[in-house]
Order: C-alpha cells, then structure tokens, then sequence
C-alpha cells in the first residue's frame, strides 16, 4: 500500500483504477498461508487496496483464529449470494467485487489485479480519519460519482501481524499476515459526504494500522459487487 503524509490521505484518483483485492482465510486452514503470501505482495503495489478477513468456520477444527469473526464470514457469504455461487471456501480472494477465484494462485492474481487497475474508478474518494476519546474511530469520506444504491465499505486493518501456530492443521509454523481486518463497516451511500465510525479492539496496534474504504455498487445480476472507487489513510494521521 502507498505510504501517506502524516498530514494527508490517500484519495483513489477519479481517472485511474483501484484494485481492491479481499482475501478469505484461516490460521486453521493448512492451504491459507501461500494464500497470505500472494495477498503481502499485492498490498505493496500501487493502487492496490489488500483486506484480509479471517473467517471463523475453522475455529472448532484445533486452532481458534484470533483474528476470525461471524462478520467476516458474513462477508464471504454476501459475496457467494452475489455470485451465485454454492459454498464458502478458503482461501479465496477476490479482486474488484467480481472476480472470485482460490486465493493462492498468484497468476490469477496478477491478470485480475492489472484489469482493475486498468479500469477507470467512476467515484472519487477521500478519507479523513479520527481516533476519539472512546475504543472508537470516525471517519469523514467525501465521495463524489457514486449511483443509487451504492454501498460505502470502511475498514481498519493492521498492516503486519504474526502468529505462532500451535495446534490445528498449521501447528507449529509461525503465520505472518498484511492488512488483517480489525473492524468492518458497510453502509448505505446516501450522500456524498458523510462520517462512519468503527469500533477498535483492543488489541489493535493503531501505530500500524490503515483506513481502506471503498464503494461497491451490487449487482443483482450474480455478477458481484463492483468496486467502483477506493482509497486508504492512516489511521493515526490526525492524532
């Protein structure tokens, strides 16, 4: 991901496009780690916007996953509704709201990645966070091209975390891991301008932490949820 100025967010520029890549995965999951591998490499590139949600469907099966929740498999399941398709599986990654594919092919990933870059992104947005007095962060968006019925996604995620494995299919490995999703918001786009705020666990490292927020537009069609803008901040830049 881009490094922004203290003093400055990074707005997804309105004539470029903005790869928005979310990845589905488990520490409990022994396919998952080349998985992480591709995302770590995504997320250094420009214009390149890299979640990653752990899912909790592999809790019960020897290692509970720390970072796992209900919400992020919630996630995954809109988007198999979106898709049309039949199950959940990790690792899966999907790049742009419509290309759903298993998560550690990195050929795959690259072709995906270079046609959302190539796309143009019809909104434009900009991010001003702010951390309050509470386990809270507001964030001000402005966005401007966005069609009815558009959604508005923000997250906080933590660039760089380990894990030391000790039970479950990945025992005994040590799992590294970039842009973790720590908190999750979707809303409704109603306006152009507006404030979202998210919960921070308390575990969350905020010197290490990012606000990436993207627009999606569903379908209806079993074709997704189009991104159609992104763009990231740090989460401690106004502190």
């Amino acid at each position: 991901m881009p490094e922004a100025r203290a003093d400055e967010p990074l707005p997804a520029a309105s004539r470029s496009g903005a790869a928005v890549v979310e990845l589905f995965t488990s520490e409990g999951c022994s396919s998952c780690p080349p998985a992480d591998t591709v995302l770590a490499r995504l997320a250094t590139r420009p214009g390149v916007f890299a979640l990653s949600f752990h899912v909790d469907y592999w809790d019960d099966l020897g290692w509970p996953d720390r970072f796992a929740s209900a919400e992020n498999t919630a996630r995954q399941r809109t988007y198999a509704r979106s898709m049309a398709a039949r199950g959940l599986y990790t690792p899966q990654l999907v790049v742009g709201g419509t290309d759903a594919f298993v998560g550690s092919d990195g050929d795959h990933a690259e072709t995906s990645v270079a046609h959302a870059l190539a796309t143009p992104a019809s909104v434009r947005l900009v991010l001003h966070p702010r951390i309050t007095t509470t386990p809270d962060a507001v964030v001000a968006y402005e966005a401007s091209g966005a069609p009815p019925g558009a959604v508005l996604d923000v997250a906080v995620v933590e660039r760089s975390v380990s894990t030391d494995v000790r039970a479950g299919e990945s025992s005994g490995k040590t799992l590294h891991h970039a842009n973790v999703v720590r908190s999750f918001v979707t809303s409704p786009l109603a306006s152009p301008t507006g404030t979202v705020t998210l919960h921070l666990p308390p575990t969350l490292r905020r010197e290490d932490a990012d606000v990436i927020a993207y627009v999606q537009r569903p379908s209806g069609d079993g074709g997704g949820m189009p991104v159609l803008g992104a763009a990231s901040a740090r989460l401690d830049a106004n502190e």
